[in-house]
């Protein structure tokens, strides 16, 4: 997997992480689309496909990072280097969903905690000077700042554990623990740029999950319900997000393997390239000799 041309970059701005991540998958595009339909043919299988599936899409990010630093490898070569690790993938959304379940849980305690004080306060301060209009506005107001703060307080989490998976696929002797405090430690203080990323990132992704899943969600609605049509277009839903994930999982791991050279790059100094032509030589694109 080498590029036509590649250049020396320093850190990237979110602009450039998305338009990379864009540049490598558009490359790939039938490497990543075979990888990630095997993905989520794994995840049919009870617990050991769930850790398949865990382990190649740390695979994807692996390859868009190696292809970042002029050290590309193919699946194959990836799969020998990840594979061993198929079960630490596992442990590692374990934890991540631990660790969401219960920041989900403290920070709406805290959040529910402070609008009552809060919101009583004003309630009875507005009341007070305005009437009963006064404390209902502000129990409204501090009803969605309350909200909006819980869900900032969930992205910051979300920002902050992006990459957990990418330290596991990509550097040795890493287990589950020690990727999601890689991850924290190289986020730190790059909060703002990830949510700029991961923003752009999902308005790339919109099309195909307004055409492939939302719009077809709504003609549902608009079927009898338990008709043979409304079957039919549940059935055709249904495989239409199957694909929308198979279309849109390789784009979110390069994206997270392209942020995690730019973070790696910001923290650590590496000295890394961004392909900027395109692939020339698809040979190694193959994955006929590839293990699933």
């Amino acid at each position: 997997m080498t590029s036509a041309s590649s250049s020396n970059l320093g850190p990237l701005n979110p602009g450039n992480v998305v338009s990379g991540a864009i540049r490598l998958y558009r490359d790939r595009f039938k490497m990543y689309l075979t990888l990630s339909a095997t993905a989520y043919l794994w995840l049919i299988v009870p617990i050991y496909g769930w850790a398949k599936y865990g382990m190649y899409t740390g695979l994807m990010s692996r390859l868009a990072f190696q292809e970042l630093m002029n050290q590309p490898e193919t699946p194959k070569e990836a799969y020998r280097q990840v594979s061993p690790k198929t079960w630490a993938f596992l442990g590692l959304s374990v934890l991540l969903f631990l660790i969401f379940v219960a920041a989900y849980l403290a920070i709406s305690l805290v959040g529910v905690l402070a609008g009552v004080a809060i919101g009583g306060l004003a309630s009875y301060v507005l009341t007070a000077i305005f009437g009963q209009g006064g404390g209902t506005f502000a129990i409204i107001v501090t009803a969605l700042v309350a909200i909006a703060a819980v869900l900032l307080g969930l992205l910051w989490i979300v920002g902050r554990l992006i990459v957990a998976e990418v330290p596991m696929a990509v550097e040795p002797r890493v287990d589950p623990s020690t990727s999601i405090g890689r991850s924290w430690q190289l986020s730190k203080k790059s909060i703002v740029r990830i949510q700029f990323v991961v923003m752009a990132a999902y308005l790339v992704t919109l099309p195909v999950l307004i055409f492939l899943s939302i719009l077809p969600q709504v003609a549902v609605a608009f079927v009898e319900p338990g008709s043979s049509l409304s079957v039919a277009l549940s059935s055709l839903v249904f495989l239409l997000s199957f694909a929308s994930g198979i279309l849109t999982l390789p784009f979110w791991q390069v994206v997270k393997g392209v942020l995690y050279y730019d973070l790696r790059s910001r923290r650590e100094g590496l000295d890394l390239k961004l392909v900027t032509d395109t692939v020339t030589d698809p040979a190694p694109d193959t994955l006929s000799d590839e293990p699933l």
